[in-house]
């Protein structure tokens, strides 16, 4: 899987793919120059990303979403996040010039139908529901052993009083996740007992 990471501002965007390319996350509203500074810099057109996943709805990772949109590229949502994407816009302000996210022309799906999905943009895989670091967290996870993760965190990282981040790192080790590209720091190899 050809995979190019595309993040700024110490925040990992990761595209993969070789045609109608997915991003999985973006950065804060207004950073469009700087993605496409990165695209640039990595040789990849903002023309050839045809949709948007975001791991979940903070503004680090997601923030941009409408403006990508307004791009021609489609933000992929699934069912559980929909609730998750107004509250988006509550923690913005005025300043950072937030486009709030249309929720009417989006690809929404339930998790049962990524792998079709995905399978549509020769993506070998399926999106899971990763709650820990927020509820609408989710991960993409390769066939290959490749996760796309966000910012759930390891266990004993953070606190974890209802044991979500302890059984969604349960849920990757089942699927034999063996490389964990975070939305934050360097790609890590999973140690099986995680």
């Amino acid at each position: 899987m050809n995979i190019v990471n595309v993040g700024y501002d110490s925040t990992n965007y990761y595209l993969l793919g070789d045609r109608n390319r997915l991003l999985v996350d973006i950065g804060f509203p207004g950073s469009l120059p700087k993605l496409m500074n990165a695209c640039k810099r990595k040789s990849v057109a903002l023309a050839e990303i045809k949709y948007l996943l975001v791991t979940h709805y903070h503004p680090d990772h997601g923030g941009l979403a409408q403006e990508l949109k307004q791009k021609g590229i489609r933000l992929v949502v699934l069912q559980n996040q929909l609730a998750w994407i107004p509250l988006m816009a509550g923690t913005m302000k005025p300043a950072q010039h937030y486009q709030e996210i249309d929720l009417r022309d989006n690809l929404v799906l339930e998790y049962e139908q990524s792998r079709k999905f995905l399978l549509g943009l020769g993506v070998s895989g399926e999106i899971i529901h990763t709650p820990g670091h927020s509820e609408d967290s989710l991960s993409l996870v390769l066939d290959e052993g490749l996760a796309f993760t966000g910012d759930l965190h390891l266990p004993g990282m953070a606190d974890d009083p209802q044991g979500q981040i302890r059984q969604s790192w349960e849920k990757l080790n089942a699927l034999g996740v063996k490389v964990v590209y975070p939305g934050h720091g360097p790609q890590f190899q999973l140690e099986q007992s995680v």
